[in-house]
């Protein structure tokens, strides 16, 4: 079996040729078939039954689960999910699905996922599978992580971060959490929020220690938040952006409010609310480089006028405040 692991195909080579990236996809599935052998996972690779194309199975004792692993230049969409869903529907009853994505989701594909009548799929993402492959956590725990939450909360994604800093934080003794200062867990909808926040946030000197972790989409955060909050060491902090139904996103403010988390509640996406507070000059500069993986949100991050930004964001320079946060 190759020795390949994931940290050795996060770089791509200098001018890499699409080969590369196709090479790169059967690698990942191979890894992954390696972690389920090494934990007697018992997996099985791709199979056609009925004309379908499935990547693969494992098991888990007497737990069958099928499997989808994709490493895409973009995010997953909701069309993606649909169709790896179609496909677990139509097997025993009971049957739950399994997507690996080392290119993550799109932010809407994981909301889009949950106004199904059955939940039937678990998703891992990008960190999620970059924390097994350095051995912080092993398959087959990440599996009853995210089983566990999905069965508790009707979620089909959970950052396993969030599950090991929650282990972590529990290991520390009573005595202990009173002397040390709450650390903070600002949620985000995806993966793309989460490098456009700590841009931001690298901007500043901040005393306290914090992590960004995506939720899987807007409507997976007061969930999140409040499987997080029950261990109250640690602060919460979520940015909030506009949903098509205003009534849900009310509905996601208000539990949020009321499990005491500090909410940041945002008139636009990510993306436009930096864009807001650019220069123009800045902003003609760079109309025209790619946006790919949400490169222009980061950029907006790097280059925006703090001071403008946090005068017309009363909530986030609330939340930059409690983080003990200078400007550097």
């Amino acid at each position: 079996m190759d020795s390949k692991r994931l940290k050795d195909l996060l770089t791509p080579p200098e001018e890499a040729k699409p080969f590369w990236y196709q090479q790169r996809g059967r690698d990942f599935e191979r890894i992954l078939v390696q972690m389920f052998s090494n934990e007697d996972m018992d997996p099985s690779t791709s199979m056609r039954p009925s004309g379908e194309e499935i990547d693969g199975s494992f098991s888990i004792e007497n737990n069958f689960f099928l499997l989808e692993a994709k490493w895409h230049k973009d995010p997953i969409p909701a069309s993606s999910l649909y169709s790896f869903k179609g496909k677990v529907d139509g097997k025993l009853i009971g049957t739950i699905g399994v997507f690996f994505s080392m290119s993550d989701y799109s932010k809407d594909a994981i909301d889009a996922l949950l106004n199904g009548k059955e939940l039937n799929l678990i998703l891992f993402g990008h960190t999620d599978l970059c924390l097994i492959d350095s051995g912080e956590i092993s398959m087959r725990e990440a599996m009853r992580a995210k089983l566990r939450y999905a069965a508790n909360y009707g979620q089909p994604f959970y950052p396993l971060e969030t599950y090991l800093n929650g282990a972590k934080q529990g290991s520390v003794s009573s005595t202990t959490k009173d002397s040390i200062a709450k650390e903070w867990n600002i949620l985000v909808e995806g993966e793309q929020d989460v490098r456009t926040i700590k841009a931001l946030l690298d901007r500043f000197e901040i005393s306290a220690k914090y992590s960004v972790i995506p939720a899987g989409g807007q409507l997976a955060i007061a969930q999140l938040a409040e499987s997080i909050s029950k261990n109250n060491t640690v602060n919460v902090a979520s940015f909030i952006t506009p949903l098509s139904n205003p009534e849900k996103q009310q509905e996601q403010i208000i539990k949020l409010q009321a499990l005491g988390v500090e909410v940041i509640v945002l008139s636009q996406e990510v993306e436009g609310w930096l864009e807001s507070f650019v220069s123009a000059d800045y902003y003609n500069a760079t109309l025209m480089l790619t946006n790919r993986n949400g490169k222009m949100a980061r950029r907006y991050a790097r280059n925006s006028d703090l001071d403008l930004l946090l005068s017309n964001t009363p909530s986030f320079s609330t939340l930059v405040e409690k983080m003990g946060a200078k400007k550097k």
